[in-house]
């Protein structure tokens, strides 16, 4: 009798170390799936909340309810070109890129809200960038669309920043091909951290931010090396240099793996001067510009 208790508790046993192997291989089975159904970065696929967040996405890009993706008008960069062949009139779709060889730059703010310490915004620092990179031969966009409209309007949180930014920058570079694109931030440090003086003049230090868990790491760590050694050069107290980020409690990504020539750039603090910020982008504008004009990136 004992020897039959003994054996159905052993079978029982068996029993619980089978079900726990099924739930694994479903586990692995679904991770795998959505492994491949989203195409992300296999540095991704060992962090299961990120994974179903891009599932989540996905599947709702796929369907009738999928996001409001774009919440201002955009220009599609090919024009509509009419040309007289043999008394008919024919359409041509003309690349402008091909069209007009200025280089091109792509600004937008994932954190479109931080503000500097006379209440003004990165968005008012991007724009002010814009001015200033077109007097060195640059054709600048701008971001116009609303990040904080499209979390409301999508129901998400200030956490999907990234995601909602993504959706901006995936529409701007499908029909646009750009050298340069610049998520604009500012940092939350202590003045004297992000505070440069050069010749009694106060600027606001600026901080390059790379993910090292996208593919294109390595390309846009080279990108932001180069213009972190030119400012250098020219300023050696106007960057606090680069930060590679990496580690389980970081983003490491920043939709970085969109393109080859994606950087985050940290432009001052909370603490610094709307007048700081622009004397800073009087002065690194000019080195991107010549960056630009001279290298093909």
């Amino acid at each position: 009798m004992a020897k039959q208790f003994k054996t159905k508790k052993m079978l029982r046993k068996l029993s619980i170390i089978r079900y726990i192997l099924l739930v694994v291989l479903v586990y692995l089975l679904i991770k795998l799936c959505i492994y491949s159904l989203t195409k992300i970065s296999p540095n991704n696929y060992y962090y299961p909340r990120l994974l179903i967040i891009d599932y989540y996405n996905l599947l709702k890009d796929n369907t009738i309810n999928k996001p409001v993706q774009l919440l201002n008008y955009r220009e599609n960069s090919f024009k509509i070109v009419k040309e007289e062949k043999n008394d008919e009139v024919e359409m041509v779709y003309k690349d402008t890129q091909k069209l007009d060889e200025k280089k091109k730059v792509y600004i937008y703010s994932t954190h479109q809200t931080e503000m500097y310490a006379d209440k003004k915004s990165v968005v008012n620092a991007s724009n002010y960038f814009k001015e200033c990179l077109e007097n060195e031969n640059i054709e600048v966009v701008v971001e116009k669309g609303s990040i904080e409209d499209f979390l409301i309007a999508n129901n998400y949180s200030y956490n999907y920043s990234y995601i909602a930014s993504r959706y901006f920058i995936e529409e701007e570079i499908k029909n646009n091909d750009y050298n340069l694109i610049i998520d604009l931030h500012r940092d939350a440090v202590k003045r004297e951290a992000s505070l440069a003086t050069i010749n009694d003049k106060k600027y606001a230090k600026i901080m390059f931010v790379i993910g090292k868990k996208n593919k294109n790491y390595k390309n846009n760590y080279q990108l932001a090396e180069d213009l972190n050694n030119l400012i250098k050069e020219e300023y050696p107290n106007l960057t606090r240099g680069i930060l590679l980020q990496d580690g389980d409690n970081v983003n490491g990504i920043y939709n970085q793996d969109l393109a080859s020539n994606i950087i985050l750039i940290e432009l001052g603090g909370n603490n610094n001067k709307y007048e700081e910020v622009k004397n800073t982008l009087d002065l690194i504008a000019p080195i991107i510009g010549e960056y630009l004009n001279e290298k093909e990136i």
